[in-house]
């Protein structure tokens, strides 16, 4: 065990699991607080409330002040915590547990897709610093990105994916890719302009997008850049080119439909305006500009090399 605290909160919504999250919560808290003396629980009813919690944290209205904070949610959930974090100067570790349906930065932690092991996994943790995207104000821990994956989302009904969870994905990718919008966009990256069509934009922070691996080995979400995936083909192939593994050094060369570009600031317009998709949330139209915040917030790390 390599950590020890002394006060946290651990938030999470009905939602939140991946079965009878009462049951989950009972399996999860017996090992959190092996390493936490004082645990409170906070069920989060409806949106904003975890952000609202992280004000009255960041204005000391607590006896005992806190110095650890969990989530048991999905990546929508840990959003709004990161945005709360972030927005109220809160300079606090995060432990994430797993409640959704990719989880993806759960993956970039080495953290278990299981909740339950999960826990277990923070038991042995340290905690790192990592990066995080500012969108026009708004924050990221993972990614954002238009096009192909806003519109996968949105074909996704709400009902389909709790029947069907990950599968409901990739029925709406097929559906997706066969007819897909195309933008003309101009990008600015670290004053280096490009232009063209495009069927998506990935911008990313993690190493993991829609429960996949991205194939740059050297993709870090802690080396103060992002890494921006422009598909510039609009069929099938790009789902084959996009999963070759490559590195930064030679993607370029290899791929011929999707240009890599590493930065950290950018600015994005299409014509069309597109919707956005900001760590699984659609919200918000381009224009965006977006900005790297180096280390900018504390999470539980499991390091597979120790």
């Amino acid at each position: 065990m390599t950590q020890h605290f002394h006060k946290g909160i651990l938030f999470y919504h009905k939602a939140s699991g991946q079965g009878d999250v009462h049951q989950e919560l009972g399996q999860i808290t017996e090992n959190l607080t092996k390493f936490c003396d004082d645990l409170t629980i906070k069920l989060s009813k409806e949106e904003g409330d975890i952000k609202s919690f992280c004000k009255e944290i960041s204005n000391n209205n607590y006896a005992t002040p806190y110095d650890v904070l969990f989530i048991l949610g999905g990546d929508g959930t840990l959003n709004e915590l990161v945005n709360g974090v972030v927005e109220n100067n809160i300079q606090l570790p995060i432990g994430v547990l797993p409640g959704g349906t990719f989880n993806d930065f759960t993956k970039t932690l080495n953290l278990s897709q299981k909740p339950m092991q999960a826990s277990e996994d923070l038991l042995n943790s340290q905690i790192k610093s990592f990066d995080v995207l500012s969108v026009n104000g708004v924050y990221a821990l993972n990614f954002t990105g238009i096009g192909l994956m806003v519109q996968n989302a949105e074909n996704v009904q709400s009902n389909q994916k709790e029947l069907l969870g990950k599968f409901s994905y990739v029925f709406s990718t097929l559906k997706t890719v066969s007819n897909p919008q195309i933008y003309d966009y101009h990008l600015i990256a670290d004053e280096k302009e490009y232009s063209g069509e495009t069927s998506m934009i990935l911008i990313a922070n993690g190493q993991h997008v829609g429960g996949n691996r991205i194939p740059l080995e050297d993709l870090s979400p802690n080396d103060g850049n992002m890494n921006i995936f422009v598909f510039e083909n609009h069929n099938f192939s790009i789902i084959n080119d996009f999963f070759k593994v490559k590195d930064s050094m030679n993607w370029n060369e290899i791929s011929d439909s999707i240009t890599h570009i590493s930065c950290k600031d950018a600015y994005l317009k299409t014509d069309p305006d597109a919707r956005l998709d900001i760590d699984g949330e659609i919200q918000y139209n381009t224009p965006i500009e977006v900005k790297v915040l180096k280390e900018r917030v504390k999470l539980l790390y499991l390091d597979m090399e120790e």
